[in-house]
Formats: structure tokens, C-alpha cells, sequence
């Protein structure tokens, strides 16, 4: 191992072409140090041993011969040596106890442990699970280093196929003279699953790899850069298409979708949701897939809120020709039933426990009841006192070999609360992974119910529209254009506020700047109602208390200059009224002692007060 730490200072471009072992803890230090030193060239995989055996759970060569030279692979006992390499390593990035983990050449990880996964193994049951999320552990970090380029290699061929069928990460595909190859999910593209790419009976071409049979079909998928898949989406979609999207990342107060891969969109709260006590983050979860209304095209928007249940979206683009939408709508799901409840005169049914659980902690054993415990078989050999040994003597025998009794009774008596503890690890797991489907599923149902409380809503404001102001309609109802926007104001706030709150939410005193309209105006890609909504929320106190706001002082300059400040002592402040892009915008006002001033709606970047 010593000489393997050293192989890429000196200049060798792979790693080690067989699994290496860890058999010492300076060895364990030293893989540590390397680890945590920036300039790795290749992801790391670290298998462990765990105690009492002398083999891991997951199987080591078939981890290196699936990830080849674009990984090394580390083998190590649970001992001292794993102590010793878990006492250099942060905390939450160790390893040991028959688990596996990734680390990647993106140093992320030191900081945040999610993204190098700990792979758990309980049993050598578990050896083919471990085996193949650790592979794909490292062909993903591989992917993420650059490792993996889309181009063919000098031994490698191009050949064409068809695809058998698609197995979970793998597809199996027939190549022209019988041969057969596989398609690897890794290798396709980050964050897509292999379904969403290939389907049986679809015509395939790619680079193929000799050694390890993979077809490597990259360079045929499509919309692989922001150019190409804008014009995918111009090719597929017009504007007012209900289209699908696939949940990148959710806040409270926005929802980001993909459209295709690497082209996400931001939807704002005010384009999903007009129920105030909303959060989008207890709406939606990533990965989920949703129906949006493309609302125009240059450039992208989306609304999630106008979609009828009845509306079948268009089909979403193939990634590859011949191949399946990439997205395809989520299938209903059932209406919960809840369980029947036991007849009145039945008597209470006792929950059976769970294997290896106790309902009762039991009381300490005592040497004595654990050996007990065991079978005659396993009854210890003791050493028995002869009478030629002084009295002192024969008690010590006895007592040492009443001690190896015990010892060996509780060794027996640990090693079955770990097979439990194992077995309860294992339903927990599954437990975890039901209660995050039905988490899914009831936020579908909640949105379903939401959008049509929202359709109803729109429905009856459209009916009173035409009953009550049928030659007004869409049309100023004041000349003076700041009487119409203090009107525009007051409604949002008298709707927004419940009557019981309106007494503790009152709309401060407030004035308008003689540039604040003209800003309103002429800034596009933010809504009129969208800056009377905020100017609703830091009128009434509520902007500094939304995280989506980012309510802050305004700077002179730099962090740590002074901040702007008027001769008659008013204060200018800056809220968000977009997120996450240098063309967000933003609306300035002052702090005045008789109130408020609104002062101009900006770009990000655009500090002037």
C-alpha cells in the first residue's frame, strides 16, 4: 500500500489493476491522508471486512473487473487498522463493520457525506446488492471525474445491435453477429434511469468494448448540451402545451423542473399555488413527475396550476432515436383504504414483534444463565481440579474456567443480538422506503385537490367578473396610475390577510418614490401582481420573516461597507422577488420614521438604491 499511495505523483495514469489490500494501520492512515488530499485523479472504493470473518460481505474482484482502470478498489479488515483510518477521516465519512463507500475525486464529500454514500451489508446474503451499488457508485463518480469520455477508444469497435430488454441498470443487447453486450446506466447519462433511454426491440449503436462487453451508446443520445435542448424543446412543444417535467429541486417558494436533461426551469410559488399557507417543499419531491403548462418558450416559463385533470400532456422527446419518452406520466394511484377496524366484542389483538426485537427488555444475565444457554455440544471443556493441587489452586481452576464459560456464553449471546439487530436494520430499511413512496403519493393527491380548488376559485372570480363588471373588465379602474396600483395593493392584502388576522396585519403608511411605476413597467419577466404581493408582504412586517425574501440592508458597497442611509435617517432595503439567477429581480424601498418609501424594482445585480 505504501508504494500505491505515491502512484499518481509519480506520473502512473491508473489505478492499481487489482483490488488492494489494507493490512496495517499506517497502511489505513495513508489510504485516509489520501483520500482528503485534493488532486486525486480516480474515485476510491473501500470495501470492508467485517469482524469475526475473514471475507466481506460484497465480492472485491467483481467490483474491479466491472470498473476496471476507472477505480481502485480497497479492501479492509474491521480491527484496529479501520480505527485507525476512521480516526483521520471526517466525521460521517468512515467505513468499517462489512459496509462499502465511494469516494469520489470532487471533494464535496468531506463536507457533505450524502454524496459519498455508505453502502450497508449485513449478511452474505446481501453480497450481490452491495456489489452492484458500489459499481455503480463508481462508475457514477467516474462519470462526474471526466473519466468516461463519450468517444471511442483505439481497442474498441463500432458495432450495432438491438436491445433484449432492460433489467434494473442493465440492458442486454444482441449485436449483429449474436454476439451479446450490455448498456450500463452509469455510463449514459447522470440522474436518468436506463428506462427512460432504451425499450425492447429498439436499434442501438455504439462503441463497444471488448474486455468488459459494454456498448457504450453516448455518443448517439441526443440534447446533451443547453443548445441542443432548447432546440429539442422548440421542436416538440408549442406555447400552451401541457408538457411533463421531472423535479429537480424544491424550496418553499419555488419549484425547479427538468424539461430534458441539463434544461431546468424555476417555477415561482405564484405560478403553482394561490393557498398562502402552501410551502412548495411539502408539495413536491425530487424526482417526481409533474404536469406544467408551457406558457412561453423565449424564454422558458412554466405554470403548474392550470392544468386540467382530463388534459393529456404531449409526449416527452426520446434521448435516443427509436427509443422511449423520457418522461412518462405517473400511474393513478389507488385511493387509500383504511384497515377495518375489530368488531366491538373481539378482544385486542397482540402485534406480533419483530424478528431479533424484544417487547420486553430482559433482565442482565449472569455468567451462570448464559452458560446455561448453551448445548451440551458447546459446554466448554473445564479444567478440573485434581487433588494434588493445593486448595488455593483448585479454586483458581474453577474460577477461570467458570469466567471462560462466560465469556465464551456471551460472545454466543452479543453475535445473536447482532443477527437481530441486523434483521431490524433490514425492515427498517423497507419500512423507510414505503413511507417515502406513500409521502409521494399523498402530495399528488394533495396538488391534484389543490389545483382543482384552484380551477373552482378561478371559475367563480371569472362568473363575478362578467356578472358584476362586464365593461371594466381587464381594464384600469382608476386614471391616476398610482391610485390604481395603492387599489391593486389594498385587494391583494384584503384577500391575502384572513379577517382574523387583519387587525395584527395591518398595510403600514406607505409612499411611493417617482420612479418606483415607471420601474414596475418597463422591467419585464416579473408580473405586476407578483411585486404587489411582495409589496403586500413587507408592508405588513412579513418579508423579514420569509427566508424566499432575503430581506437585507443595502451596502455602500462590498460585505462590510456601511449601508445606505439618507440624510433624514431612512434606511434602504432590498428583497427578493426572484431567486437564483444574476437576472433576478428585486425590489428596493426605505425605512422612513413615518413608514415606508418604495423606491424601484431592479435586477440583481443593479445596487443603486
Amino acid at each position: 500500500m505504501g508504494r500505491s499511495a505515491n502512484r499518481e505523483v509519480a506520473g502512473v495514469d491508473a489505478p492499481r489493476p487489482k483490488v488492494c489490500r489494507i493490512a496495517s494501520e499506517d497502511e489505513a492512515s495513508e489510504l485516509a491522508h489520501r483520500l482528503l488530499v485534493p488532486g486525486r485523479r480516480w474515485p476510491v472504493v473501500v470495501l470492508t471486512i467485517p469482524a469475526g470473518y475473514d471475507q466481506p460481505f460484497g465480492d472485491p474482484d467483481e467490483i474491479k473487473q466491472a470498473v476496471g482502470d476507472l477505480a481502485e478498489v480497497v479492501l479492509m479488515p474491521t480491527s484496529d487498522v479501520s480505527w485507525a483510518f476512521s480516526r483521520v477521516m471526517p466525521t460521517m465519512t468512515q467505513v468499517y463493520g462489512g459496509a462499502g463507500r465511494v469516494y469520489p475525486v470532487d471533494h464535496a464529500w468531506v463536507s457533505d457525506p450524502g454524496r459519498s454514500r455508505l453502502r450497508f451489508a449485513y449478511s452474505p446474503d446481501d453480497r450481490k446488492r452491495i456489489t452492484d451499488q458500489l459499481i455503480s457508485d463508481a462508475l457514477q463518480a467516474a462519470m462526474a471525474a471526466g473519466l468516461v469520455e463519450p468517444r471511442p477508444r483505439s481497442e474498441s469497435q463500432q458495432r450495432s445491435g438491438r436491445v433484449q430488454g432492460v433489467i434494473g441498470s442493465r440492458a442486454l443487447v444482441t449485436l449483429e453477429d449474436m454476439s451479446a453486450a450490455t448498456v450500463w446506466e452509469e455510463l449514459t447519462l447522470p440522474g436518468v434511469t436506463l428506462d427512460q433511454v432504451l425499450v425492447k426491440g429498439q436499434s442501438v449503436a455504439g462503441s463497444y468494448d471488448r474486455d468488459s462487453r459494454r456498448l457504450d451508446v453516448r455518443a448517439a443520445l441526443r440534447f446533451t448540451d443547453l443548445a441542443s435542448a432548447l432546440e429539442g424543446v422548440n421542436e416538440a412543444y408549442e406555447t400552451g402545451d401541457a408538457v411533463l417535467a421531472e423535479v429537480a429541486a424544491v424550496t418553499d417558494d419555488a419549484v425547479t423542473v427538468r424539461l430534458l436533461p441539463g434544461l431546468a426551469v424555476e417555477v415561482g410559488r405564484e405560478a403553482v399555488t394561490t393557498n398562502p399557507i402552501d410551502t412548495l417543499s411539502g408539495l413536491f419531491s425530487v424526482g417526481e413527475i409533474v404536469t406544467g403548462r408551457l406558457v412561453a418558450l423565449e424564454p422558458l416559463r412554466m405554470r403548474l396550476d392550470d392544468v386540467d385533470d382530463e388534459e393529456r400532456p404531449k409526449p416527452a422527446p426520446s434521448l435516443l432515436a427509436g427509443g422511449p419518452p423520457w418522461l412518462r406520466p405517473p400511474a393513478p394511484q389507488p385511493p387509500a383504504v383504511a384497515a377495518p377496524s375489530p368488531p366491538a366484542h373481539s378482544p385486542p389483538l397482540a402485534a406480533p414483534p419483530s424478528p431479533g426485537v424484544r417487547n420486553v427488555a430482559p433482565r442482565q444475565p449472569t455468567p451462570l444463565d448464559l452458560v446455561r444457554l448453551l448445548s451440551p455440544a458447546q459446554q466448554p471443556v473445564m479444567a478440573r481440579p485434581t487433588e494434588a493441587m493445593p486448595v488455593w489452586e483448585q479454586a483458581r481452576v474453577a474460577q477461570l474456567s467458570n469466567e471462560l464459560a462466560a465469556e465464551r456464553a456471551t460472545r454466543k449471546a452479543l453475535a445473536d443480538e447482532l443477527t437481530g439487530l441486523r434483521g431490524r436494520a433490514a425492515e427498517l430499511e423497507a419500512e423507510c422506503a414505503q413511507a417515502t413512496r406513500s409521502i409521494g403519493q399523498l402530495q399528488t393527491r394533495y396538488r391534484g385537490a389543490d389545483l382543482a380548488r384552484q380551477r373552482l376559485i378561478k371559475q367563480l372570480k371569472s362568473a363575478q367578473s362578467r356578472v358584476d363588471q362586464p365593461a371594466t373588465a381587464g381594464e384600469p379602474l382608476f386614471l391616476d396610475p398610482e391610485e390604481q396600483f395603492r387599489y391593486e395593493v389594498t385587494c391583494e392584502w384584503a384577500q391575502r390577510v384572513p379577517a382574523a388576522e387583519k387587525a395584527a396585519k395591518p398595510l403600514a403608511t406607505y409612499v411611493l418614490n417617482p420612479d418606483f411605476l415607471d420601474s414596475v413597467e418597463k422591467l419585464e419577466g416579473i408580473s405586476r401582481a407578483k411585486v404587489v404581493a411582495v409589496v403586500v408582504e413587507v408592508l405588513t412586517g412579513q418579508a423579514q420573516h420569509l427566508a424566499g425574501r432575503d430581506a437585507h440592508q443595502l451596502r455602500t458597497g462590498e460585505a462590510g461597507t456601511s449601508y445606505v442611509r439618507r440624510p433624514d435617517g431612512a434606511t434602504c432595503w432590498r428583497v427578493a422577488l426572484q431567486r437564483e439567477s444574476a437576472a433576478a429581480r428585486r425590489l428596493h424601498y426605505w425605512r422612513t420614521q413615518g413608514g415606508y418609501e418604495l423606491s424601484r424594482v431592479v435586477l440583481h445585480d443593479d445596487y443603486r438604491p
